[in-house]
């Protein structure tokens, strides 16, 4: 029995194949199973919690969420992401070789989107850089166009004020040409006739003189007079400050005590000096004099009696039996 082979058939067997050579690139569309998805659909199909997978591999369930999720700390190192991927896997029943496959082929699919993103970035900012380019392109050409005008307008205003002051000149040299053609002889006639006039001025020369010197001297005169009446003035007021302000002589004042029963007193005047102190027996009449104010102390003012001046002098505003002290005259 012969076996039909087409030559086609042979060639291609022939010919080895270079697929496993060839590294194939992920398409930046393609839609593949994560290692946590297949772990986390694994454990949801043997009916397991997460906190059961954490007690089993000695990991936290903050961990295990992360691994269902695809979160894995870019500071640890590969091999031990690798290590709890493969645990996890023999722990639910995966092959750990499709595990690591689908994890490499993340990292390759990150690596790739991230090319893409930069190149996405890079290609935004050059057409923002141009755009900002012709803006600026357009903003000085602009700036260029207004400096052109305005140098445009102030030098046809130069020309047009140049132009004014031609003509203002012009005009005041004709007007002044013309006055200056005028006759004089009226003006000359009139010189003349007051040079060859006989009669006398009406005014003197040496009457205005003495009248301008009497009435020089009476206003000196009033002058000087005023000035008198204001130093008079400002002497009388300093004269009246300064006795204002000089202090004023204590009048000397009398003061009769009676004492009714043992009194303890202390006195002073105005000038600071004591005048009587001690305890005064009862029946006891004491005459003082000094410079008012006196400054009275007394230790019972009820058995005491006061005549100041020739005017008595009323205790009973004083508390009985307590120290009074007061001056005299009393100032209400």
């Amino acid at each position: 029995m012969t076996n039909d082979v087409s030559p086609a058939a042979q060639v291609d067997k022939e010919q080895p194949s270079d697929n496993t050579e060839q590294v194939t690139e992920l398409d930046e569309f393609m839609e593949m199973l994560s290692p946590g998805t297949m772990l986390s659909e694994a454990r949801k199909a043997l009916s397991l919690s997460q906190e059961f997978i954490s007690s089993k591999l000695n990991l936290k369930v903050a961990l295990v969420k992360d691994i269902e999720n695809d979160i894995f700390d870019p500071s640890m190192p590969v091999t031990f992401n690798r290590g709890y991927l493969a645990n996890y896997a023999k722990l639910v029943g995966v092959e750990v070789e499709d595990i690591l496959a689908s994890y490499d082929a993340l990292d390759a699919a990150t690596i790739q989107r991230s090319e893409m993103l930069s190149f996405s970035k890079e290609t935004s900012k050059q057409a923002e850089h141009s755009r900002v380019m012709w803006l600026s392109y357009f903003i000085v050409a602009v700036f260029i166009g207004l400096t052109v005008l305005w140098w445009l307008q102030e030098s046809r205003q130069q020309a047009d004020e140049s132009l004014n002051i031609t003509e203002i000149t012009e005009t005041s040299q004709s007007g002044r040409s013309d006055s200056v053609a005028e006759p004089t002889e009226a003006i000359l006639n009139e010189e003349s006739a007051f040079i060859n006039d006989d009669a006398e001025p009406k005014v003197k020369s040496s009457e205005v003189t003495s009248e301008l010197n009497t009435t020089t001297d009476s206003l000196i005169n009033e002058a000087s007079n005023d000035a008198k009446v204001i130093e008079s003035t400002a002497n009388t007021l300093v004269n009246e400050a300064v006795q204002s302000t000089e202090p004023k002589e204590p009048i000397l004042s009398t003061a009769i005590f009676t004492f009714k029963g043992d009194c303890w007193v202390n006195i002073y005047d105005a000038t600071g000096e004591r005048i009587a102190w001690g305890v005064k027996k009862s029946g006891y009449v004491m005459t003082i004099q000094g410079k008012a104010p006196l400054r009275i102390t007394v230790g019972k003012p009820e058995l005491t009696s006061i005549i100041f001046n020739d005017q008595p002098v009323d205790m009973s505003a004083f508390d009985i039996g307590n120290i009074a002290k007061f001056n005299l005259p009393i100032v209400e």
